[in-house]
C-alpha cells in the first residue's frame, strides 16, 4: 500500500472514531499518534514477563489479549511471532486495530469485537498466555471473579493481570462465604445512555460502578481460582511519567501460573494448608506489617492443629 493511501485511511479513521489510544508504528515511518516518543514501559514489562515465564518461544504460543483497545499489545505479540487474539468491546477500537493489522500484514493476528466477560473455553479455546491489562478494574466484583475463573480455565500456563488495586478496604464483597475487600469506583453517571458509555473509551462498557480489590483480596481470588503460584512484578519497571516515583501505588502487575501443585514429602501437613491472606498483610511499607505477620503465623498454627 502506498504511503499516501495509508495516511488517508489513518486520517479517515481518526475523523470517524477519534484519536488512537496507542502510538503504533506503521510503514513509511507513519505512527498512529505521530511518533510522540513516549516509552510504553507497561508493554515492555508484560511482553518480557510472558517471554520469561511461558515456558516456550513466543513463536509457538497462542496469546489472548483482553480489552485490547486499538491493539498495541496484540500487535506486539503478533510481531514477536505469537498467534494472537485481541478481544475488544468497542467498535471504534476494533476498526483501528484491524486497520493496523492489515497495514502490517500480520497473518497470525485476529481481532474480535466482543465483551471480554463473554469469553469461554468452548468458544475461544485455550491459550498459553492471557493478558488482562487495564480491564479488571473496570468490572464489578462479581464479573472480576468470574473472569478470573474463566482465564484459569482457558490458560495452559500463564495469566498476566495488570490492574488498579484499592489501597483501603472501604467495601466488601462476599463470594462462596469468603469476604473480599476493596473500594467502589464510579465509571458513569447513572443516567448515561449506552451510547454515551461506549464513547468513553477509558471507562467500563455498561456498569456504572466498578470494584477495585485490595492486593490481599486479589491474591486470595487468584489462589481460590486454582493458580499454583502468584507473583507481583517490579522489573522491568513501569514508569509513570509525570508522577513521582517509579510505580504507582495503586497499579500492580500480577503473574498467575497455572501449574501442577507439588505434594511435599517432608512436610505433608503443608499440602492441604489453604492460604487466605489477611487484609493489610501485603500493604508495602505498612507500619503494622510485623503485627499482621504475627497474626498470620498464629492463624496458620491454629489451622495446622485443626488438620
Amino acid at each position: 500500500m502506498e504511503k499516501s493511501e495509508i495516511i488517508e485511511r489513518l486520517n479517515n479513521l481518526k475523523q470517524q472514531y477519534g484519536e488512537w489510544s496507542y502510538d503504533i508504528p506503521l510503514p513509511y515511518n507513519i505512527w498512529t499518534k505521530g511518533n510522540i516518543q513516549m516509552p510504553h514501559t507497561r508493554l515492555k514489562r508484560i511482553v518480557q514477563l510472558v517471554n520469561d515465564t511461558v515456558g516456550k518461544p513466543l513463536s509457538e504460543c497462542r496469546v489472548l489479549d483482553l480489552g485490547c483497545l486499538d491493539g498495541q499489545f496484540s500487535i506486539e505479540f503478533a510481531q514477536q511471532g505469537a498467534t494472537t487474539l485481541g478481544i475488544e468491546v468497542r467498535e471504534a477500537n476494533v476498526k483501528k486495530a484491524i486497520f493496523c493489522k492489515e497495514i502490517l500484514n500480520l497473518n497470525k493476528l485476529e481481532f474480535q469485537q466482543e465483551d471480554a466477560r463473554n469469553i469461554s473455553k468452548e468458544t475461544h479455546g485455550m491459550f498459553d498466555a492471557i493478558i488482562c491489562s487495564g480491564l479488571l478494574y473496570h468490572l464489578t466484583a462479581s464479573d472480576s471473579i468470574q473472569l478470573i475463573s474463566k482465564m484459569f480455565e482457558m490458560s495452559n500456563k500463564l495469566v498476566i493481570i495488570d490492574t488498579h488495586i484499592a489501597l483501603e478496604p472501604k467495601s466488601t464483597y462476599c463470594k462462596d462465604n469468603i469476604e473480599y475487600f476493596g473500594s467502589s469506583f464510579k465509571e458513569h453517571k447513572k443516567n448515561d445512555t449506552q451510547t454515551q458509555k461506549a464513547n468513553k473509551l477509558w471507562a467500563s462498557w455498561d456498569n456504572h460502578e466498578s470494584f477495585w480489590f485490595t492486593r490481599p483480596s486479589l491474591v486470595n481470588i487468584l489462589n481460590k481460582a486454582g493458580f499454583s503460584s502468584v507473583y507481583e512484578c517490579f522489573s522491568p519497571p513501569h514508569v509513570n511519567f509525570g508522577r513521582q516515583g517509579v510505580e504507582c501505588k495503586d497499579r500492580c502487575t500480577f503473574v498467575a501460573i497455572k501449574g501442577q501443585k507439588v505434594r511435599l514429602h517432608t512436610s505433608p501437613v503443608a499440602n492441604d494448608f489453604v492460604e487466605n491472606l489477611p487484609e493489610h498483610y501485603l500493604d508495602y511499607g505498612n507500619q503494622n506489617d510485623r503485627t499482621m505477620l504475627a497474626r498470620m503465623i498464629k492463624k496458620m498454627k491454629r489451622m495446622t492443629k485443626s488438620n
